[in-house]
């Protein structure tokens, strides 16, 4: 056998070192002559020592699993299979180890339009199916917590997109073009679609917690109350500024703690100086709440107070007002409408 040129030689090197880098392997198959070559980058993926068994596609179509196997009763018709122009499958290493692959495999033909040999590329894709299939489960897992909870969770880039949310079917998606969710805007209620720009506006550029509190129209048409509550993502967990949060119309699964500590002790006479210091009539505190005027009348006057939600629904109305409701280091109660 004549020795192979250095050119040759240096052209294998550098495959081997391309093969071992990106972890893929090469077999080709001679139409005319009905031969097999595999190279290094394909024993590495089967786990085969070069230099104990020499590859051929019967052998290694008996690694893959029973499951993803392909037949092998004509070798002509296993290689041209139009299934191996892109193929994924499983196989069982002689050491045991379960590894995910996929192959392309792509004729050449000579001048005369005639198929001469069948080429193709072996990838090991073991980790990106591992990671693809723990991304699965989390999205149905967050599918499942939405559906349990009654909620909407979502995912929104700094401009109020939707790029990702779960459990859409809350709202009336025949009231958004091509019934395109992350269109939700469509679904508002005309006069608080002009609310929503400032409200995020204000939340994203001080990188904020976000709360707003729309009417959005239900499958029925008619519209409902929600509850948006949301945070910014930690810069060490995302490189772009994103926002993820809750909507629901149960304002008791969307408040914050820190709101619902502030409501054990918010008297009626505290909410009427939030009223006051808006300069708001019990009708527009009603509307902005989104509850009847004789509630808000029952929790301003009330001797003992906690009107549960509708005491929650008054807070949130403030705090989308831009009043600030906290507690100072003494306990006592404090409001502000400064940002």
């Amino acid at each position: 056998m004549a020795e192979r040129s250095p050119g040759i030689r240096q052209s294998d090197e550098w495959v081997r070192a391309v093969e071992a880098r990106l972890g893929v392997g090469f077999w080709s198959w001679d139409i005319a002559n009905a031969r097999l070559h595999c190279s290094a980058g394909l024993y590495a993926l089967a786990g085969i020592n070069p230099a104990g068994l020499h590859l051929d596609l019967a052998f290694l179509e008996t690694l893959v699993h029973p499951k993803d196997r392909l037949p092998v009763d004509d070798l002509h018709g296993f290689v041209t299979d139009s299934r191996q122009t892109d193929r994924q499958f499983r196989i069982i290493r002689p050491d045991g180890q379960l590894r995910h692959l996929r192959s392309e495999a792509r004729r050449l033909f000579d001048r005369d339009g005639n198929a001469t040999r069948v080429v193709a590329v072996v990838s090991d894709i073991t980790e990106r199916q591992d990671v693809g299939e723990r991304l699965a489960n989390t999205r149905a897992l967050l599918q499942n917590i939405s559906r349990l909870i009654g909620a909407i969770l979502w995912i929104a880039d700094e401009e109020g997109r939707l790029i990702e949310h779960f459990s859409s079917d809350l709202i009336d998606t025949g009231a958004v073009p091509d019934g395109d969710v992350s269109n939700w805007r469509a679904s508002l209620h005309p006069d608080d679609l002009e609310r929503l720009p400032d409200h995020w506006r204000e939340a994203v550029g001080n990188r904020k917690p976000y709360s707003f509190s729309p009417r959005l129209r239900l499958t029925n048409g008619e519209y409902q109350q929600f509850h948006i509550e949301g945070l910014p993502f930690s810069s060490e967990m995302s490189s772009s500024l994103l926002y993820g949060g809750i909507s629901s119309s149960n304002a008791r699964i969307t408040a914050p703690r820190s709101t619902r500590d502030d409501l054990a002790s918010l008297t009626p006479a505290q909410v009427r100086a939030c009223r006051a210091l808006l300069d708001w009539t019990a009708e527009t505190l009603a509307q902005n709440a989104g509850i009847s005027v004789s509630t808000v009348r029952r929790i301003e006057s009330a001797e003992v107070p906690g009107q549960g939600d509708s005491l929650r629904l008054v807070l949130l109305a403030f705090r989308e007002a831009g009043l600030t409701i906290w507690r100072d280091e003494r306990g006592r109660f404090a409001v502000s409408d400064l940002a």
